[in-house]
């Protein structure tokens, strides 16, 4: 992997992406950025004078680093094929070549705002973004100039999934899914697969943006705003997840199998003892993280362990004063992994 870089497009200090420079061309760079966990995320090409500020060294990237060599090891780090796409690519013309036929992500110049469209044609300097029907987001149609662009990112794995050519309209099931909202903020929610419950309890095995396993979520019945077993939303990651399922990419970090061993709410705590877990605890927003000890009753104890991205916990906290708890999954077992 060639040198990372925290790439800042703005004056905000804590938002940035992370990706490695394939070239620069004339006024463009060209980025293959990562995610989160440190998988292959998209190809994005970016005007020069857009970047503020590029980092090469922070705890941040080292933990990036760290968690990317894990997924080398079990050969998690490009699920979407992107390094087909990099070795091919050597300009930016030869990256409009492959653009047509795609759903993207750009900005104009003189615009802070991201929109979504999908590319019909690129000719006579002019990008043809064609109407589609989609799941997720309200997408562009129109016409660009390629000098109007300010950036443009590609190949991700949502996007693909998103394309139109690979929409089945005529499927509308939800295959079990149900959207969690939460009464902090009842616009956003997670989204799962009910497990089991108790009288204070709901355990999910969540999936994520594009329908792979996620984590198991343990949410009390009293946050919840509301449960849905039926929108657009859930159709559309429903067929995402079936299109992952056809790739055997639907769950990378075998989440299924210990979720199939969950009958009732002990299971998942015997499972849970000696993991990473984050928590949020009621009325608070920010999650905590910290490794379960030990269940007594309602007494949680936890201890602190080294992370590269986190504070972490050590005390006892009680179960009736946690609002949700999550386990597993890809974010929590590479923090396992210390």
């Amino acid at each position: 992997m060639e040198k990372l870089y925290e790439i800042y497009t703005d004056a905000a200090e804590d938002s940035f992406e992370v990706g490695c420079l394939l070239f620069e061309e004339n006024s463009w760079q060209l980025y293959l950025t990562l995610d989160e966990l440190g998988r292959d995320d998209s190809l994005l090409l970016i005007r020069k004078s857009a970047v503020t500020r590029l980092l090469d060294q922070s705890d941040y990237l080292a933990e990036i680093r760290r968690r990317r060599d894990l997924l080398v090891q079990k050969g998690l780090t490009d699920p979407f094929k992107l390094e087909d796409k990099v070795s091919v690519i050597k300009s930016v013309e030869s990256l409009m070549d492959l653009l047509p036929g795609q759903v993207v992500c750009f900005g104009l110049e003189g615009e802070d705002y991201q929109q979504w469209g999908y590319i019909d044609e690129i000719s006579a300097g002019q990008v043809n973004f064609a109407a589609y029907p989609s799941g997720k987001y309200q997408p562009f149609a129109g016409k660009v100039a390629v000098s109007q662009l300010r950036r443009l990112a590609a190949f991700s794995g949502e996007w693909l999934l998103d394309n139109p050519k690979l929409r089945h309209t005529e499927d509308a099931t939800v295959d079990g899914l149900r959207e969690v909202h939460l009464k902090e903020d009842p616009a956003s929610f997670a989204v799962g697969r009910l497990l089991c419950a108790d009288d204070d309890f709901s355990l999910y095995l969540t999936v994520d943006e594009i329908g792979r396993d996620d984590s198991l979520l343990l949410v009390k019945k009293s946050a919840v705003d509301r449960v849905i077993d039926q929108s657009e939303y859930l159709q559309d990651i429903s067929r995402c997840r079936r299109q992952l399922k056809e790739k055997g990419l639907e769950d990378p970090f075998e989440v299924q199998g210990k979720a199939a061993e969950i009958k009732q709410m002990q299971d998942f705590w015997r499972l849970a003892a000696g993991q990473v877990v984050s928590f949020v605890m009621k009325d608070e927003e920010e999650a905590e993280y910290g490794i379960l000890k030990s269940k007594e009753g309602d007494a949680l104890s936890l201890e602190q362990y080294p992370s590269g991205k986190y504070e972490t916990f050590a005390g006892q906290i009680n179960l009736a004063e946690v609002d949700r708890l999550e386990a597993f999954g890809g974010e929590l077992t590479l923090e396992n992994i210390h």
